[in-house]
């Protein structure tokens, strides 16, 4: 049994999303043995979250947390990031996703980046803790990165690294399996209490920011780690590929300005892909509309504040099949600190709290 492809099915897309006509007609009934007869005995929505993404092994996981004010925690995603705005910046990220659904994903993440001058060379370092909880399960992460910082063009470029720790539990002391012709309450394949397990993560990145724009490219989980549980479960977490890319178009006579950005991202055999348009008016405030493709529509409005404080809010509008099981949609907030270290270091030649 491979737990990897049930943590994370349901972060994003149609539950039906990526498997085979044959595996659809046998989670909906249409295959020779039939398990929707199963649902009208289980009490638990988690557990049918459970049984729906783990009741075949052709099935792929999304394993890392979707957030949708991504543009503002670049470093969750690309270690290159790290010391890009040669300030000291603090984010405090939570996202509960599809609320009112038992089980659904909650993610905080908490990380701190800074750029330093180490030995005469331009560098970054950050630190990032995440957890997860989605079902029955929860992950824990914890990275430290590293990026060299160049001078290249009008703009400035990181590569960097990243590594840390990653652990996973599944507690099924909560699953109560029924008895039935279908299967069987003292399973040994399905756990009874709480196991867990551990492995090292890595991960690269690059990240290019120009006078006005940025992109960059980062890869999570480069050595796809098995945090085995047990003998009986084999444990891996698929590499993601993370893309971004955002572009600010200056209207100081009108007050505002208009930042195009898009994030896009493929892991476990699916993928998934954001555009936003952000409005910022005065440098202060800020509001704006992401489409996830085939997943969401997504408000986004925030503030800065003149003490280095700023706060954003984002709600998801599911448009997804899952907007008819009965969630209220997605809700995330964020908190942010920027302040300059002030270590001997020369200003930036562009400076902007929306790259921060």
């Amino acid at each position: 049994m491979d737990l990897a492809f049930c943590v994370d099915n349901i972060r994003s897309f149609d539950g039906d999303k990526g498997l085979s006509s044959k595996q659809i007609g046998v989670l909906r009934g249409g295959g020779k043995k039939t398990v929707s007869p199963i649902f009208n005995k289980i009490k638990s929505r988690s557990f049918v979250f459970f049984l729906l993404f783990c009741i075949s092994s052709g099935l792929y996981a999304q394993f890392d947390p979707m957030f949708s004010q991504n543009m503002f925690n670049h470093l969750n995603t690309n270690p290159g990031y790290a010391g890009n705005s040669g300030k000291m910046n603090v984010v405090l990220m939570n996202r509960n996703q599809w609320t009112g659904l038992e089980g659904a994903p909650v993610t905080t993440v908490a990380g701190a980046d800074a750029a330093l001058n180490l030995f005469g060379k331009k560098v970054g370092v950050g630190l990032e803790v995440m957890n997860d909880d989605i079902g029955f399960f929860n992950n824990l992460m914890i990275r430290l990165s590293f990026a060299r910082r160049y001078l290249l063009g009008e703009g400035e470029l990181g590569i960097g690294i990243s590594t840390g720790i990653l652990s996973q539990s599944f507690d099924g002391s909560g699953i109560e399996i029924p008895e039935s012709d279908y299967h069987d309450p003292n399973d040994p394949m399905v756990p009874s209490e709480k196991i867990s397990g551990f492995a090292p993560d890595f991960g690269l990145g690059a990240f290019y920011q120009g006078p006005g724009w940025y992109a960059g490219a980062g890869v999570q989980h480069l050595f796809s780690p098995e945090p085995n549980f047990q003998d009986d479960f084999y444990v891996y977490v698929h590499r993601s590929l993370f893309l971004t890319g955002g572009y600010l178009i200056n209207l100081e006579e009108r007050n505002f300005d208009l930042e195009p950005s898009i994030f896009f991202r493929q892991g476990g055999g699916s993928w998934q892909a954001d555009l936003n348009l952000n409005l910022h008016f005065r440098e202060k405030y800020w509001a704006g509309l992401t489409y996830r493709y085939q997943d969401a529509v997504v408000l986004l409005a925030g503030l800065n504040l003149k003490n280095g404080i700023r706060a954003g809010y984002s709600y998801d509008i599911t448009t997804s099949k899952l907007s008819n099981t009965g969630s209220s949609g997605s809700h995330e907030i964020m908190i942010g600190y920027s302040f300059d270290l002030n270590i001997n270091k020369k200003q930036k030649r562009y400076k902007s709290v929306r790259f921060l």
